[in-house]
């Protein structure tokens, strides 16, 4: 089958780190498929410098020996401002790659991230080509986005007109539904974990060696893109409280964005000079070491779909403290993780102490994740029904085969939703 897949999260050379996942699933797939990639560059990244000079965008080296070609045209769109227009202003910006690459591809099956524009584009480029579409969501295109400049409608639109809706949760998918969208059109696949890189062979004292970190002190650790949702603030008011009260610890900040600047001085002013360490963008095989040496994973955002930083944590054997947002939830695992409700910092410090416990650590060994192979089976099984589907035939059908293939199954062993109120 050939995949054309579309998303502007997808990693190039010179940021090897956005989109991992969406690489990896790409990788995954292309193991039994011909999978070709195209993600837009916004031109405020693709133009830079005083001589406003375009920027070559390259692939990077592990998906170019895969034989994966991916293409970066030119996003031009209004900043801040038509937001519901973006669909309309992407598709415009990229209809020409899309057209090129469906005469020289000939795909069998769009299959996008992100519902808007993103989605509503790989939807376009479907209905050009008289294929099916499947798009997937991720988290915040549909628990914050529809609430903002007037994207709810073109959102709902682009899930309703989709061939499928992909979510990553449970959660998500009842989300999904609410919006309007037929539940025989949604299906949960749960992202997977690379399962040789993200292990918990290598022991906690081996990473720790590996980077240089103490034994003397607790480390905690912070992943993701620097933003206003992420509510760092609130997790550096936590460890302020842990430090008041005679925690020996360092908390490590993988990552970067625009808030990354204030947020060091916020650590300042909290006098966390000592506590707190930024260290930027961090490459994926380096991020499982920092998971393994790390005696909590930390995560205090206001809102998240499902996050693989909390299952590639506990893939190495770490636990985890996180609010209880979006479907966090469905990754609650028995006395490895405790979720607290947001903007708490007291008892988002009270969880960072009760998981600094060797049993905690012992627990989180043995979680079992979904592989990314897992995941590229079922999303292709899924396209491959679409692909298959007629017109005579009735959609529950379809779902129902997928159902009786497990397509719609949970992948997170012994996993329980967390009781409102608990922490």
């Amino acid at each position: 089958m050939r995949i054309l897949f579309f998303s502007t999260t997808f990693p190039d050379a010179s940021s090897p780190t956005r989109g991992t996942y969406n690489a990896s699933l790409v990788r995954a797939l292309r193991k039994n498929h011909q999978v070709s990639v195209i993600s837009p560059r916004f031109f405020t990244e693709a133009y830079t410098g005083r001589q406003f000079r375009k920027k070559r965008f390259r692939a990077p080296a592990d998906l170019v020996r895969q034989g994966i070609p991916v293409s970066y045209p030119t996003y031009w769109y209004t900043p801040r401002c038509f937001q519901n227009w973006y669909g309309d202003q992407m598709w415009w910006s990229v209809k020409k790659c899309v057209q090129e690459t469906l005469k020289v591809f000939k795909p069998d099956a769009v299959l996008s991230y992100w519902a808007h524009p993103d989605g509503e584009v790989g939807r376009r480029a479907a209905e050009l080509a008289g294929i099916p579409s499947a798009v997937i969501v991720g988290g915040t295109d549909v628990l914050v986005l529809p609430q903002r400049h007037g994207r709810g409608p073109k959102i709902q639109k682009v899930l309703n007109q989709s061939s499928a809706v992909i979510t990553v949760s449970k959660g998500l998918a009842s989300k999904v539904c609410e919006m309007g969208v037929p539940e025989m059109n949604v299906v949960t696949i749960y992202q997977g974990v690379d399962e040789n890189l993200f292990e918990c062979v290598h022991t906690r004292s081996m990473s720790r060696l590996k980077l240089g970190l103490s034994n003397d002190v607790a480390h905690l650790l912070w992943v993701g893109r620097m933003v206003e949702i992420k509510a760092i603030p609130v997790l550096l008011n936590a460890v302020a409280l842990l430090r008041d009260q005679g925690v020996r610890f360092q908390l490590h900040l993988l990552g970067d964005g625009p808030q990354r600047g204030s947020m060091e001085q916020l650590a300042a002013k909290f006098n966390l000079s000592e506590q707190v360490q930024f260290h930027g963008c961090i490459s994926q095989d380096a991020i499982a070491d920092w998971y393994r040496a790390a005696d909590v994973t930390v995560l205090s955002s206001d809102s998240e779909g499902l996050p693989n930083v909390l299952r590639e944590s506990l893939a190495c054997g770490t636990p985890f403290v996180s609010t209880n947002v979006g479907s966090v939830h469905e990754l609650l695992f028995p006395e490895a993780s405790c979720l607290v409700l947001p903007r708490d910092p007291v008892a988002f410090a009270d969880a960072i102490q009760k998981m600094l416990t060797p049993e905690a650590k012992q627990a989180a060994s043995a979680y079992l994740p979904t592989s990314w192979n897992n995941t590229a089976r079922k999303t292709a099984r899924l396209l491959n029904a679409l692909r298959g589907e007629r017109k005579d035939e009735r959609r529950t059908d379809l779902l129902k085969a997928c159902v009786d293939s497990e397509l719609m199954c949970g992948e997170i062993p012994c996993a329980s939703p967390m009781k409102e109120g608990n922490t």
